[in-house]
């Protein structure tokens, strides 16, 4: 029997499955044991014969090495397809996380057409991947967009990438628990936008804002895609920061024409697990 699936590599939980069985969707403790050991034994007897793999840090160019994963330092410097390759047997497409999980919402959105589409994920971390014309951008050293790791004046939080002030470290969800824990103890993480004061709730959008003004300056993309845990949370303030957007963006356009899409929630399916099993897919045909 031959299988495809894929695997989410996170720094919390391994998910791993077959979105088409949803049963075979399995979660498993990152920091429990090795990566590369609890994806091999989850393959055994399964007949897997190819899997898509997202991580949450830089890769080589080749997409066959992770370079630097900040929340799992044990990964970093690794062969990591050719270690997953050894122990299951199974052809190995590793990504980063923010190019499957926009590979994923692309075909779920049904968002075919060529163009532009930048996908933004507020979870942990803040992790962006830019498609143009349907295959995601690489720089030099293997960068897509690192919108996470923009620096936003004024701000100087020491962040996992080495530098200082990077957007993730005001915006994310490590920030906003840091927040919580100096502000507003004891309240439930995903209430926290429930219960931020105006001056908490003004500082976290106008550096969202500015920060996504300043990317859709840039790159006047078609569309954006806004997904990750944090965009989900109750009270998150979707509309506000489309105002400050707005304030902050070039007029006429891309400020009058810009498109934000938030991603439908599935709760059956991991959006990373689907996106890199159909990053598989594609890599397959």
């Amino acid at each position: 029997m031959n299988e495809i699936i894929g695997v989410d590599i996170g720094g919390t939980h391994i998910r791993l499955g077959n979105p088409e069985k949803p049963g075979s969707v399995s979660r498993f403790r990152t920091a429990e044991r090795d990566a590369v050991a609890t994806i091999a034994d989850y393959c055994k007897g399964r007949g897997v014969t190819a899997m898509g793999v997202g991580v949450p840090g830089l890769l080589d160019k080749a997409c066959r090495r992770a370079m630097k994963v900040p929340n799992i330092p044990a990964l970093n410097g690794r062969d990591l397809a050719g270690e997953l390759e050894a122990a299951t047997g199974a052809k190995v497409y590793l990504e980063n996380d923010t190019v499957v999980l926009l590979t994923g919402d692309i075909a779920r959105m049904k968002l075919t057409e060529s163009g532009v589409v930048l996908g933004i994920y507020i979870g942990t971390g803040l992790g962006s991947g830019l498609f143009i014309n349907n295959k995601p951008y690489k720089g030099k050293y293997g960068y897509g967009t690192e919108l996470g790791h923009v620096p936003i004046y004024g701000f100087n939080e020491a962040c996992g990438c080495g530098g200082k002030g990077c957007a993730e470290t005001v915006v994310a969800g490590g920030a906003l628990v840091r927040l919580r824990d100096k502000n507003y103890p004891g309240t439930d993480i995903s209430d926290l936008f429930t219960v931020l004061t105006d001056a908490d709730r003004t500082q976290y959008i106008e550096a969202l804002a500015v920060v996504l003004a300043g990317t859709l300056n840039l790159l006047d993309p078609d569309v954006i895609i806004l997904g990750g845990g944090v965009a989900q949370m109750r009270g998150f303030p979707l509309e506000e920061v489309k105002r400050g957007i707005l304030e902050h963006a070039v007029k006429p356009y891309p400020a009058e024409g810009f498109t934000i899409l938030t991603v439908p929630l599935d709760e059956t399916i991991p959006a990373g697990v689907y996106g890199a099993w159909k990053y598989a897919l594609l890599n397959e045909q």
